[in-house]
């Protein structure tokens, strides 16, 4: 049996050893997912995610920086960190987003105001554009950090930074009047 199951079905194309393998080291970075993340849905995630990396990037595996287990306990273990980090981010918007909404529309009894505001934010993701709304919308709403609406749109990590602080930059100035009400 070779020393390296994976890599080698990986960068053979076979796909039946490459299971073999799968269900040989599944287990371990399935545990520590579970460890790392605490949520079984988010460690089956990122396990399918990591052995998807390691089928693509079977040819970066090197054998003298260490075992091939070892490689995948380090692509899961960051995915895994990358993931819970993701996670409070999105939390910490939300509780931002939430703190700014009450704060915008506390002070808007009016029903009238309060779909005057609604229109206005619609209004201002409308006009920008599409790449940026679409950014903006991966990491605000979908909880995606940057690195991973980079990779998800094959996009450089600068360009998607770029977008998303343009469009805070527009979103702030189109809907300043607001914030002073």
């Amino acid at each position: 049996m070779s020393k390296h199951p994976l890599c080698d079905a990986a960068l053979g194309g076979n796909t039946f050893a490459f299971g073999v393998a799968y269900d040989e080291y599944a287990p371990v970075l399935y545990g520590l997912l579970l460890r790392v993340l605490r949520d079984a849905s988010d460690a089956q995630e990122v396990l399918q995610e990591t052995f998807l990396a390691a089928w693509s990037d079977a040819s970066k595996f090197d054998s003298a920086r260490g075992s091939e287990l070892g490689w995948l306990i380090s692509m899961a273990r960051s995915r895994g960190i990358d993931r819970l980090r993701a996670r409070q981010r999105r939390g910490q918007r939300e509780e931002e987003a939430g703190r700014e909404i009450s704060r915008v529309t506390s002070d808007v009894d009016d029903p009238v105001a309060f779909r005057e505001i609604r229109a206005a934010v619609r209004s201002a993701l409308l006009e920008l554009p599409e790449a940026q709304r679409s950014a903006l919308q991966m990491a605000y709403f979908d909880g995606l950090s940057q690195s991973e609406i980079a990779t998800r749109l094959g996009e450089p990590l600068g360009t998607i930074k770029t977008r998303t602080n343009l469009a805070m930059k527009k979103l702030r100035e189109r809907l300043g009047a607001f914030r002073t009400r």
